[in-house]
């Protein structure tokens, strides 16, 4: 129950996110007819064309059919055909993908079935958000695509949901997918760096795109101002322009970047936009397009560095932080040729994206073709960006994230798994490994001098009565005698501690024995294993007695 819950609670959610961009559009259609219009002429005109531009902003297709008077007023031939729009308006698209990118972390919270079934469940409430207002905004002149208008939004609701859950799970799930393709721990460092890099290095792209937008609209704001003012718009009408190229911007921030890697991009048939040559046919009347030069100038090669320099930027960060490395792990050549060469790849994969979303028809005619060519764009900035990460990668490190140079994982070989020799050569081939490490010489240890035993003559004993007690004969067993070790040669006089001389019978191994108890009238009792009285006495005699006998 707890998962249909969830799932109805984001269908809910998608569709008035959905319905929130329709109803923004609509208030500017509805703010045009009331001001400008007094409140003449049919509302729903109205209401189709918001329905239109929030499909467009999805990337729908829309089918034209202009009338006669319209096509006078274009007044190109070609505009009394019919006709497809294809380009879309992405700024319209990227609020419904943050919008559900925001529901998405919210879902990240949640077990990953339920997680699923509301990410499914929004996406098609988003769908059929977008059927229902194709269906309603259809149109002998203007009519948008069904299939189309049911599948792009839910498309972009389901992918900014899935990123944000991606973004809470994406370092597990990267982990799972390895040890399902028991990929080795040595090797997900640089996979990870790859593709943080080449994400990084899209979006550099991109804000090169976007500062170069800046300024070609910065330095030709008097181009602009003429373009508003040959369209004779009213107050209200220039609101609505600025809407429109707002919405228009993330496409030109891509043709932008396009012509900063180098390929360019057309505005119609036969047209070329490159910092190597400009060749324009007639545009559209947009305040937007006065940002392009209609002349290449030479310093404008230079303009092709940039996104070099933008990835030199992020292969350094990278180095410092994913790739920084330990004095235990240090980093080898390999993985900076993997994250170079990896993230490279797949920054020009999200570079040919983007140029092929924001290229399409913008009208009748040669404005059938318009935009950058993606393939030219992937390629390109594929290569810009590969050469400036690495650049940045091998110039970022230092300290001990500095390039390992010896070591395991450092050669072709062991990059690849091969070990040299064969299955017998095993135990020589790990003594080989192991004498390539490095060694130091190590100072001798000096062994502590030991004098010489010094003679002891043992001090003579006080006589006194000794009271044998009664024992019982038995044969004397000699007890072991440990040999004496012969003193060391002198050495050099060092520090020593001093040394106390022992004797003869002092080194003699003993044991202690607990004092006899002689019963009354008895023989006196011994433990198991205990030597009688006279035994001891037997085998180690009185030094002090007559003879000075010592035990050999």
């Amino acid at each position: 129950m707890r998962r249909v819950w969830a799932g109805i609670g984001q269908a809910v959610e998608s569709a008035a996110i959905a319905a929130v961009g329709l109803v923004l559009c609509a208030l500017v259609l509805l703010a045009v007819w009331g001001v400008d219009q007094g409140f003449a002429g049919d509302p729903l005109v109205h209401w189709r064309i918001a329905a239109d531009a929030w499909l467009v902003g999805h990337g729908v297709d829309l089918s034209l059919e202009l009338g006669r008077d319209a096509v006078i007023a274009v007044g190109i031939e070609a505009a009394s055909r019919p006709f497809a729009m294809t380009l879309g308006a992405w700024g319209i698209g990227l609020l419904t993908l943050w919008l559900h990118w925001r529901s998405g972390r919210r879902l990240a919270e949640l077990p990953m079935l339920d997680a699923g079934i509301a990410t499914a469940s929004g996406a098609l409430a988003t769908g059929a958000v977008g059927l229902l207002a194709a269906a309603s905004a259809q149109h002998p002149v203007a009519s948008p695509d069904l299939a189309q208008a049911f599948a792009l939004p839910a498309l972009v609701a389901l992918v900014g949901m899935v990123a944000a859950i991606v973004r809470v799970h994406g370092h597990d799930w990267l982990d799972a997918a390895a040890r399902a393709l028991t990929i080795e721990d040595r090797w997900m460092r640089p996979i990870r760096a790859a593709l943080r890099t080449g994400a990084g290095g899209a979006v550099a792209v991109l804000g090169v795109g976007g500062l170069v937008l800046g300024i070609g609209l910065f330095a030709r704001f008097a181009d602009g101002l003429l373009v508003m003012e040959s369209l004779q718009v009213t107050h209200l009408g220039a609101f609505v322009l600025f809407l429109l190229q707002l919405v228009l911007a993330p496409v030109a921030i891509v043709w932008a970047a396009a012509w900063a890697v180098g390929p360019g991009f057309m505005i119609g048939t036969g047209s070329h936009v490159s910092p190597l040559s400009t060749d324009l046919g007639p545009i559209p009347a947009m305040p937007l397009l006065s940002a392009i030069d209609p002349e290449a100038a030479p310093w404008m090669l230079a303009v092709v560095a940039l996104p070099v320099v933008a990835a030199v930027v992020v292969g350094a960060l990278a180095r410092q932080t994913i790739l920084a490395g330990t004095a235990a792990r240090p980093v080898h050549w390999w993985e900076l040729a993997i994250a170079g060469v990896g993230g490279g790849v797949l920054a020009g994969a999200l570079l040919g994206l983007a140029a092929m979303l924001s290229s399409g028809s913008i009208g009748p005619g040669r404005l059938a073709e318009a935009g950058p060519d993606a393939v030219l764009v992937a390629a390109w900035g594929a290569l810009e960006v590969g050469v400036g990460l690495l650049i940045g990668l091998v110039a970022g490190g230092r300290g001990v994230g500095s390039l390992a140079r010896e070591g395991e994982g450092s050669t072709i070989r062991e990059v690849l798994g091969l070990r040299a020799g064969n299955d017998g050569a095993d135990a020589s081939t790990g003594d080989a490994h192991a004498d390539a490490q490095e060694t130091r010489p190590v100072a001798p240890v000096a062994e502590p001098a030991v004098a010489a035993p010094t003679p002891v003559e043992p001090a003579p004993a006080e006589p006194g009565p000794v009271e044998p007690g009664p024992v019982e004969p038995g044969p004397v067993e000699p007890g072991p005698v440990e040999p004496v070790a012969e003193a060391p040669a002198p050495a050099e006089p060092q520090e020593t501690s001093p040394v106390v001389a022992v004797s003869m019978e002092d080194r003699a191994a003993t044991q202690a024995v607990d004092p006899v108890e002689t019963p009354a009238g008895g023989t006196p009792a011994t433990d198991d294993g205990a030597e009688p009285a006279h035994e001891r006495d037997a085998a180690h005699p009185d030094p002090t007695a007559d003879g000075d006998e010592h035990p050999r």
